[in-house]
């Protein structure tokens, strides 16, 4: 009697465990959490070199000092011209603001003259005529912008140095060179600018940017065929607009 006992309990465990095995066979199976992959965020720090070009224009402003026409007038004339060059430099960036220092090596091709308006004698082309010319420029420049992915707005300020060549000349109806003087001087200014930035990829960017430049002022003389000296003050502020490409390097 006894052993008929334990073999019916035996035999009621053994059912009640097949049954609850094929009652979890028949629960529906959770599919496994599958997490998208994360996408950094495009990072502009690092260092940098380019190109660019665009156009450049400006007013180039010519007083007469000593008097060989009026002393103390004045005339303002416009000098334009290409603008190219290569540009690097080192971004830092926190968050989505972006900061660093950038320099810049290229051509001004300022150029422009015009004839100051007071004359005595017989007016000719060649009468009093002053020119300005401007080439090699180099710049340093520290920038801070706010990125957007692979979108970065900045803005530029920084010094500059250029030579600037200008020139007075005289010459009668008659072809005489009454006065004459050309001289090229090195100058400091100054240089504030804002544009975008776009990253095609992790390693190519296009830009486009303002500038404006002031080049301040600078003194230069003429000399009279009678070995007469006669002073000029000359300055220059421009404005460009250009666009460059960028590679980054990784």
């Amino acid at each position: 009697m006894r052993r008929q006992v334990i073999t019916l309990l035996t035999a009621a465990v053994f059912s009640v465990g097949i049954s609850q095995i094929a009652s979890a066979a028949d629960l529906p199976t959770k599919a496994p959490i599958v997490k998208a992959p994360v996408v950094a965020a495009f990072s502009w720090a690092g260092w940098y070199v380019g190109l660019n070009a665009g156009y450049a224009w400006g007013r180039s402003t010519e007083t007469d000092v000593t008097g060989y026409n009026l002393a103390g007038s004045t005339i303002s004339y416009n000098a334009n011209g290409f603008q190219g060059g290569a540009h690097g430099g080192f971004n830092w960036q926190t968050n989505q603001f972006v900061y660093g220092i950038e320099a810049e090596v290229g051509y001004l091709g300022l150029k422009g003259s015009q004839q100051y308006g007071p004359f005595i004698g017989v007016r000719s082309a060649a009468d009093s005529v002053a020119s300005t010319s401007d080439g090699a420029f180099a710049l340093l420049a520290a920038r801070i912008g706010v990125a957007s992915d692979n979108w970065l707005w900045f803005l530029k300020g920084g010094g500059l140095i250029t030579g600037i060549k200008n020139s007075f000349t005289d010459t009668d109806p008659a072809g005489t060179t009454l006065v004459s003087g050309t001289s090229t001087s090195n100058r400091n200014g100054w240089t504030v600018g804002a544009g975008v930035e776009y990253a095609f990829n992790p390693n190519w960017a296009g830009r486009l940017e303002y500038a404006h430049y002031d080049f301040g002022n600078a003194g230069h003389t003429a000399t009279s065929s009678g070995g007469g000296l006669f002073n000029f003050n000359h300055s220059l502020r421009a404005d460009s607009v250009r666009v460059g490409i960028t590679y980054l390097v990784r």
